[in-house]
């Protein structure tokens, strides 16, 4: 059977390139990714129909078949998103996929890389510039604002992220971990924890490990009122509001003897 049918079938599983080497690139896990992707991605199976009418120069079918294989992606996985499930949802041959994308791997990738980490660059200027003025309540709600936002605005991507993670080995998720690692918003995260606790801000302890809870708390939130849709009925800004406070009281220690920072306001 040749690779293309193969996947055409849905028997291909990730390569080697992709489990090791493009895929840790490109996935900064959910809370690197949760900000909000550009709006026409929404619009991209609503459009599918009209594109089944009529023919497309080839960058708008390009971008037209990476939105819908991030539906159908997020969908089945991987190793379940045939291409022919793609190319019929797409309204179009498997043929023409094979045009844009040499490999269904091509494709899972340039996914990623579409809507994978829009906008972190400026997001964490924002959170640099909130933490230069030590506004460190506001720098935690906009962290948690961002996280609830992207998971409200791009769930199939998320699904994608979820399934990426569960799909690899134990070997190809160390890897990927590592990347994640050396993505901008965990480095600033770090930078900004190792900071407030040379400041005798906050409490002494692992950067790394600190700066996974305040991302944790939001994104389990997000996980379970923007992907599976249950959990507590409560605003997002609420959310914010009560994390953000938490998250902080936990940081700076409250209730164990240690103080705010004076003149520094919350």
């Amino acid at each position: 059977m040749s690779r293309r049918a193969g996947e055409a079938a849905g028997f291909s599983a990730p390569s080697g390139s992709l489990r090791h080497g493009c895929r840790s690139h490109l996935l900064h896990s959910h809370a690197v990714s949760t900000l909000p992707a550009d709006s026409t991605a929404t619009l991209a199976t609503s459009e599918s129909g009209a594109a089944r009418r009529k023919r497309l120069p080839g960058t708008e079918r390009r971008a037209q078949l990476i939105e819908v294989a991030i539906s159908i992606f997020g969908q089945r996985g991987f190793r379940g998103a045939t291409t022919k499930a793609i190319a019929d949802a797409a309204g179009i041959s498997e043929a023409t996929i094979f045009r844009h994308f040499p490999s269904k791997e091509d494709l899972y990738i340039a996914a990623f890389r579409q809507r994978t980490g829009v906008g972190t660059e400026q997001f964490v200027t924002m959170l640099e510039d909130l933490a230069d003025k030590r506004e460190d309540e506001e720098l935690l709600r906009a962290l948690g604002r961002a996280m609830l936002m992207g998971y409200q605005q791009d769930r199939d991507l998320h699904r994608m992220l979820m399934y990426a993670w569960l799909d690899q080995d134990e070997s190809a998720n160390r890897h990927m971990w590592e990347q994640v690692r050396k993505s901008p918003l965990f480095e600033f995260l770090e930078r900004y924890i190792a900071r407030r606790q040379a400041e005798g801000v906050f409490l002494q302890g692992d950067p790394m490990l600190l700066s996974g809870a305040l991302l944790a708390a939001p994104v389990q939130h997000a996980i379970h009122t923007k992907l599976y849709r249950v959990g507590p009925d409560a605003r997002d800004e609420e959310v914010v509001e009560l994390y953000a406070r938490f998250l902080l009281d936990g940081l700076r220690g409250a209730g164990s003897g240690t103080s705010s920072e004076p003149g520094v306001s919350n």
